[in-house]
């Protein structure tokens, strides 16, 4: 996967292996080259993270596998879900696998939807990416596959951002990773998948709360990226009991 920022300088920020390298980020457009896409990012606040690139790249290689070769079981009419979905980043990056015929990518911020949907225009991608501006919890109806890079940060965890749209998107405010695991349960089909990225320290939690919902972890990939782990748990809902859980682990 590559990206790469374009700025007044023109710097590269990161490109192959190298993705995740940061420097400079006052630009408010940055390309990414792998599926030749830009996208709209605020002049301050949020910024492209690596937990969803992370995120992107972990669910591309579960639906293309990493030969690159598309594994039509699991994206054949198929409808896919983005919770949170923000400026768009995941899911731009997604719409790179050409059999996917539709992501629906929900955002509850009306100011951070208009960029969503900004982003979806300038990339032609509204016949690929549905965006809904709407709270997820009166979303409905049923898919086969969930995402979401999530609020994570409880309130209580320091003083919040005066900025809101970072507060909401960073802190659980509007939604807490209780009610996202709740929703995902609610809105998957039976025998579908989901797949969330938390950092190390709210893992015990979000652990509580898939077994709560009745859902299943088919694998973590733990990333260890500065001073924190960054997890993606995937699993499933329905299906048989399985005692094992598949761990990788990836040190950047």
């Amino acid at each position: 996967m590559k990206y790469e920022k374009e700025n007044k300088n023109n710097n590269i920020i990161g490109e192959n292996t190298n993705f995740l390298k940061k420097e400079n980020l006052k630009s408010h457009t940055e390309r990414l080259k792998s599926v030749d896409k830009v996208v709209i990012i605020r002049e301050t606040g949020l910024k492209i993270t690596e937990d969803a690139l992370l995120l992107a790249k972990f669910i591309k290689n579960i639906f293309m596998g990493k030969s690159g070769n598309v594994n039509w079981t699991f994206i054949k009419n198929k409808t896919i879900l983005e919770i949170g979905a923000g400026q768009g980043i995941i899911s731009i990056l997604l719409s790179e696998i050409q059999n996917i015929s539709k992501i629906y990518a929900v955002e509850v911020q009306k100011k951070i939807y208009e960029y969503l949907v900004d982003n979806i225009k300038k990339n032609c991608l509204e016949d690929k990416i549905l965006t809904l501006n709407e709270d997820i919890k009166n979303i409905n109806g049923k898919y086969d596959y969930i995402f979401s890079n999530p609020p994570y940060k409880k309130i209580n965890s320091g003083k919040l951002p005066e900025d809101e749209s970072i507060k909401i998107s960073k802190y659980e405010v509007g939604l807490t990773l209780e009610e996202l695991f709740f929703n995902i349960k609610r809105l998957l089909k039976n025998y579908g998948e989901f797949f969330v990225v938390v950092p190390n320290y709210r893992l015990n939690d979000s652990f509580s709360y898939i077994y709560k919902n009745g859902l299943k972890i088919l694998n973590l990939e733990i990333n260890e990226y500065k001073k924190v782990k960054l997890v993606i748990i995937h699993g499933k809902k329905g299906g048989e009991v399985n005692s094992g859980i598949e761990i990788t682990y990836e040190k950047r």
